[in-house]
């Protein structure tokens, strides 16, 4: 009896046993670049996947949050995977008025899940992922934050920084927390 009740103060002393471990968020954003979905060379990336935290090419990979399209217009857009796909939109994209530093927690809501959002150089937007599939029937998704650098229209690319949360359901968007 002793030697489980010195094991149990043991584990409490330690912490929640059953609360997850948490990844910390990077130290540092980092840059992807992402092509023109409709008009762009296909060898190279036109979409994002937060929850693998790459840029995907849709000829390969079905796994994917949003990905990057000039419109009939000539505006460049990120189309939400809702938008793209006929599936339950669950990805989004929220335009945020606050700089990229001080963007430190992605909102609940709302997100734009099923239709395109004009960017711009300068933008900084929220994204939530699609339900992350390893986790099977429980609600996991991932947030993040990205700031738009460069819009090359004539080369029919973009790059963006980014900061992806690794933690399902974690809202927290500064480098090195949880």
């Amino acid at each position: 009896m002793a030697a489980a009740l010195a094991f149990l103060m043991a584990v409490q002393a330690c912490g929640d046993p059953f609360e997850p471990i948490l990844i910390p968020v990077p130290d540092e954003p980092e840059e992807a670049t992402l092509s023109d979905f409709r008009m762009g060379p296909v060898q190279k990336p036109a979409a994002f996947d937060l929850i693998s935290v790459a840029e995907i090419r849709t000829d390969q990979f079905s796994g994917w949050d949003f990905l990057f399209e000039i419109d009939e217009s000539g505006t460049p857009v990120f189309r939400p995977r809702g938008d793209v796909i006929d599936e339950e939109a669950e990805a989004g994209l929220a335009l945020s008025s606050l700089s990229f530093e001080g963007l430190t927690e992605a909102p609940e809501e709302p997100y734009v899940r099923d239709a395109p959002v004009a960017i711009q150089v300068g933008d900084v937007l929220a994204v939530v992922s699609r339900k992350d599939p390893s986790f099977g029937s429980v609600r996991c998704r991932h947030f993040a934050k990205l700031e738009i650098l460069d819009i090359d229209l004539p080369n029919l690319a973009m790059t963006f920084r980014y900061l992806v949360n690794p933690n399902c359901e974690k809202r927290r968007l500064t480098p090195g927390g949880e």
